[in-house]
């Protein structure tokens, strides 16, 4: 077994599944939250404490919805499913970063 090394990120990372959008014709949508939601951690300052990562399959999708998950540093992973739609998924991720966040 390797060395547990420290992450790049203080508190953890979101995971976004690039399958869920892909699947109802909406291709990019993982990449372009991606994208979306960390210029807005730039402008806030908190790309160093969530990390946000575009995914493959995370195993427990639902139909007509876009999964994605919240992995800390320590403890569970809690998975989230929200309605299809970019805009919508942005917003979600960015407040579960903000409540992290807010809770540490």
């Amino acid at each position: 077994m390797g060395n547990p090394s420290k992450t790049p990120w203080e508190l953890g990372a979101v995971l976004v599944c690039s399958k869920c959008g892909a699947k109802f014709n909406q291709p990019n949508s993982a990449e372009e939250t991606k994208s979306e939601v960390r210029k807005w951690q730039k402008a806030n300052e908190t790309q160093e404490k969530i990390r946000v990562i575009v995914s493959g399959c995370l195993g427990v999708c639902y139909p007509e919805r876009q999964t994605f998950s919240y992995m800390p540093v320590n403890g569970p992973t809690e998975v989230y499913t929200t309605e299809l739609g970019k805009d919508l998924l942005v917003t979600e991720v960015k407040s579960l970063i903000s409540d992290k966040i807010s809770q540490k």
